[in-house]
């Protein structure tokens, strides 16, 4: 009997042994963003919401201290093409975060993916990457891009919107956020409009939209386009005759001071407010406000989750066994900040999609402001197309 005992204890032992071996050695964690250039407003606030992570965790991942590397992919494609490869050769890193511009994650992706690296996406959602060239190792923490577009249009829908025109930047994430509204929509589509990522001057814009007289429009507008498209909408007059519609970051805590009243009354889909009572929804906005003076944007709560994912894997099992932390990924064994969350077969999330609209407050600011929930449980179209399974 005593030798049965032991025989169990000792595989009871081997079958810990990974990981307490892992136990003490630091998960090497690359944070790849834009820090400057077009979308480096964005960045910077994916890495408030990184650190506060980090901190809320006393800076280790599963009880595993942290070697973090961050790298710049400064706005641009090639950069961060660059700054795989570095992460990659150099920095022999286990897992990559951040990635908020899809054009630069698309860039991105495949030297990462290539070498085993476990990418968790916490802002960036391109359609490519949703459907056929999904991968195991890529789990999209945020949304896909044509998600909340398709809660938008069932919004729309119902509430008898029946001429629209469809503004963006040109780029992916223009063209995924735009066009999932349009083709969703099942009144008339009055044309779509797509201006390139340094535009500042919408009036030409603004003119075409005038002359066709649509009853809303929806305009994708991120970064330092959204402030002076806001501005001029307000000032050509046309918030008076069209409702206009967008999703969450074209005008949050970030840019509102900036905006003044010309953002006051639109309406986004998201699928996070602050003021949501989710569990450990309190806690992130109220440390982030008394670090920042503000409340956090989807930027920083996509990263906060996306970190607390990463603990959540880590804990269950280390990034050195592929399979295993595979698997613990895609558990989200973790507490949203948004309530509702689980991974598609195709790793990118199901959701809730809210509605919120910018209103002066009491101390004649601005904020964003929960409506309701417009549509539950939201998969993206290109889970069917992926061939990874549930």
């Amino acid at each position: 009997m005593n030798s049965r005992l032991s025989l169990v204890a000792g595989l009871a032992l081997s079958a810990l042994l990974p990981l307490a071996t892992h136990a003490q050695e630091p998960v090497r964690l690359g944070f790849l963003s834009s820090m400057s250039g077009t979308f480096g407003v964005l960045g910077a606030e994916q890495k408030r919401g990184l650190d506060l992570a980090l901190e809320h965790l006393g800076n280790k991942l599963g009880g595993r201290p942290i070697k973090l590397i961050e790298v710049d992919d400064k706005s641009s494609p090639v950069e961060a093409a660059d700054a795989a490869n570095k992460l990659v050769e150099r920095e022999k890193v286990q897992v990559v975060t951040g990635l908020v511009v899809s054009n630069s994650m698309l860039a991105a992706i495949d030297p990462l993916l290539k070498k085993n690296v476990f990418v968790i996406g916490a802002n960036a959602g391109p359609s490519q990457l949703a459907g056929e060239k999904c991968n195991e190792n890529l789990f999209v923490v945020a949304f896909a891009n044509e998600q909340w577009g398709t809660g938008l249009a069932d919004y729309l829908n119902r509430s008898g919107v029946k001429r629209m025109m469809f503004l963006g930047m040109d780029y992916q994430a223009g063209w995924d956020h735009a066009k999932s509204v349009a083709k969703n929509f099942k009144g008339e589509n009055l044309g779509e409009i797509y201006t390139p990522l340094t535009q500042m001057d919408f009036s030409s814009v603004l003119t075409q939209v005038r002359a066709a007289k649509p009853d809303a429009i929806y305009a994708f507008y991120v970064g330092g386009a959204a402030v002076p498209f806001m501005k001029q909408w307000k000032q050509s007059g046309l918030d008076k005759t069209v409702k206009l519609y967008s999703m969450g970051a074209i005008a949050d805590s970030m840019l509102l001071p900036a905006m003044g009243d010309s953002a006051a009354g639109l309406e986004t889909a998201y699928s996070w407010n602050p003021e949501m009572k989710t569990p450990g929804n309190e806690r992130f906005v109220q440390d982030f406000r008394k670090k920042h003076g503000r409340n956090p944007t989807q930027f920083a709560m996509f990263q906060y989750d996306a970190i607390m994912l990463l603990d959540a894997a880590v804990k269950e099992a280390a990034p050195e066994n592929p399979d295993k932390f595979r698997a613990a990924l895609k558990k989200a064994d973790f507490k949203s900040l948004r309530g509702n969350f689980k991974f598609n077969n195709n790793n990118f999330p199901i959701q809730d999609v809210i509605l919120q609209r910018v209103e002066k407050t009491a101390d004649g600011k601005f904020d964003v402001k929960f409506l309701e929930v417009i549509q539950r449980d939201v998969k993206d179209p290109h889970h069917g197309s992926c061939p990874l399974k549930g």
